[in-house]
């Protein structure tokens, strides 16, 4: 396992690690192509997604629990100034946990188990990451990267709505948000079924190889 803060060396490496990765794919018969994701095409779904998400969360919550169970004023947890901060500290927390949902499902599958896995800190953009060095199947590697939305999204709305608790099902609809990035992925994966899968070093979007024309499992 690696921990880092991501530069230009270590992007540098990265690069190379992915050039080599390419390089040991070909001589098993494995060629390289690129899964690019948009970045307008991901904010216009995590608007989408977060105003649906949001609207079908709270109706269940409303429709099941009453409205004698329904406070809005809490629905960060406290009223005021208090409650904002207090759902804005937890946010940032699962921020991280989400990256770390990502490397503990991943490292199962990985041959070098922790040791392929690397948490950083991309200073450009202000947020962590979790990086895989192995290239996946794509079983594990959906299992990987839905399981925190899963965990941080869909798991606190059903939790809030059954214990009555508006808090959760916020601070859910935000990890569901959160995890619209890996659900783009997740949708594309559909046209991938027998390849390996690697998060591409620099492009939005992930690499997989592909046995080439010819080649035999």
């Amino acid at each position: 396992m690696r921990i880092e803060v991501e530069n230009d060396e270590i992007r540098a490496r990265k690069k190379q690690e992915y050039e080599d990765l390419v390089k040991e794919m070909d001589e098993k018969g494995y060629e390289d192509r690129l899964e690019k994701i948009s970045i307008i095409t991901a904010n216009v779904f995590g608007i989408a997604v977060f105003f649906v998400a949001g609207a079908i969360s709270f109706a269940l919550y409303y429709l099941i629990n009453g409205k004698d169970a329904t406070d809005w004023s809490k629905v960060f947890g406290f009223e005021g100034p208090a409650g904002f901060f207090l759902f804005a500290a937890v946010y940032v927390v699962t921020i991280f946990i989400h990256e770390f949902i990502h490397g503990f499902f991943w490292h199962f599958p990985c041959e070098k188990k922790w040791d392929s896995i690397d948490f950083g800190f991309n200073p450009k953009v202000i947020t962590p990451y979790c990086h895989c060095r192995e290239a996946l199947a794509v079983g594990p590697y959906f299992w990987g990267a839905i399981a925190p939305t899963l965990i941080l999204g869909v798991l606190p709305i059903a939790l809030g709505i059954a214990i009555k608790c508006l808090f959760l099902v916020t601070i859910g609809v935000i990890g569901v948000v959160g995890g619209c990035g890996d659900l783009m992925v997740i949708w594309t994966l559909r046209k991938h079924k027998d390849c390996r899968l690697f998060d591409h070093p620099y492009e939005v979007g992930y690499a997989y190889f592909v046995k080439k024309t010819g080649e035999k499992e």
